[in-house]
């Protein structure tokens, strides 16, 4: 057996695949994931057989790159079915993402079981293309399709016997935009919280963007390496609302004001957001004219609530066995 993982544009998609390629043996997978830099630096030390595809995604591009999208995709295609004749490919997991789009055509020509994994609460572009040809669609959020199962959002092992509960000495505020940060973030909001929290210190990343605004109580990074460890020390977030980002809160059971990012595809963090919001574990402030304010009465909020409550409002343990029961649902199919 050897499955064919189609995963890449953004870590929201790449990650769980890998947390479900952990499931198997390193030669049970080959992965299939575009050229750009992101997806070359995940995978170099991971050891797995890599095949990056030349290929970027179609929406919001400008006309003359919309016209040459189909030789490129024609040409990933070749690619694709060349290498997974070379590695004997019997099954096909879409993790969405336009790269998913040349599984979906592989499973089709060559006849091999496709398996799909939605992290959003909206079929992604390729996802919907692809869904009615599936074995299973393993969900994060129930999207009532008639060859579904709701599995969660594969996470990372290190946020295994990690949970909200566990220190009562919490002394930060930690804001993030997911993997990349958030320019938005860093340009519009950083004066704001810093005029708001003052008895705790926030920790504010900004994925390369430079901040204009400096304050002796905002230490702002780059990249978080290790943030199951810092979500230790936080009471609570301010953040993107990705589908990896809120699986992992999720499964801490972290307080959040999630500001969505506005043009994502199909309003997909808008939806994520108000999912993980629905009973109360966290509080959504959209992009626009009256985002300031509302972000100004959504901090205040959250600084009034018992936030152990509102944690276990967030809670939810079902991200845990994702990876291990979409990989089971694959070796016995």
């Amino acid at each position: 057996m050897r499955v064919a993982i189609f995963a890449g544009g953004t870590g929201g998609h790449i990650f769980p695949g890998i947390s479900i390629a952990e499931k198997f043996r390193k030669e049970e997978v080959v992965f299939f994931c575009s050229s750009r830099k992101l997806e070359k630096d995940i995978f170099k030390n991971l050891g797995y057989q890599v095949i990056h595809l030349n290929i970027n995604g179609f929406r919001g591009k400008p006309l003359i790159e919309k016209l040459l999208w189909p030789f490129m995709l024609a040409n990933c295609c070749l690619t694709a079915f060349a290498h997974a004749k070379k590695y004997r490919v019997d099954r096909v997991l879409l993790m969405g993402g336009y790269v998913s789009i040349i599984g979906w055509v592989l499973s089709k020509v060559k006849k091999l079981k496709l398996y799909i994994h939605e992290q959003n609460s909206i079929l992604g572009s390729a996802n919907k293309l692809a869904y009615k040809s599936s074995i299973t669609i393993f969900t994060s959020h129930f999207l009532n399709l008639p060859n579904e199962k709701l599995t969660g959002n594969p996470i990372r092992k290190n946020f295994l016997n990690k949970n909200y509960d566990a220190n009562d000495n919490r002394n930060k505020v930690l804001i993030f935009g997911g993997s990349q940060g958030s320019k938005y973030f860093v340009e519009n909001i950083a004066s704001t919280v810093d005029s708001l929290i003052k008895e705790n210190q926030i920790i504010f990343q900004t994925g390369g963007n430079q901040p204009k605004f400096k304050s002796d109580n905002i230490v702002y990074k780059e990249f978080i390496d290790d943030l199951p460890s810092l979500f230790d020390e936080v009471k609570f977030v301010i953040c993107r609302s990705g589908a990896t980002t809120v699986a992992e809160i999720q499964s801490y059971g972290m307080p959040a004001i999630f500001i969505p990012l506005q043009n994502s595809i199909d309003n997909h963090q808008l939806l994520n957001a108000k999912a993980a919001c629905s009973e109360g574990g966290g509080i959504v402030v959209e992009e626009g004219e009256s985002a300031a304010e509302d972000l100004i009465n959504a901090i205040g909020e959250i600084q009034s609530i018992d936030l152990i409550q509102m944690s276990k409002k967030m809670k939810k343990d079902i991200h845990f066995e994702a990876a291990k029961t979409i990989a089971n649902e694959i070796k016995q199919n």
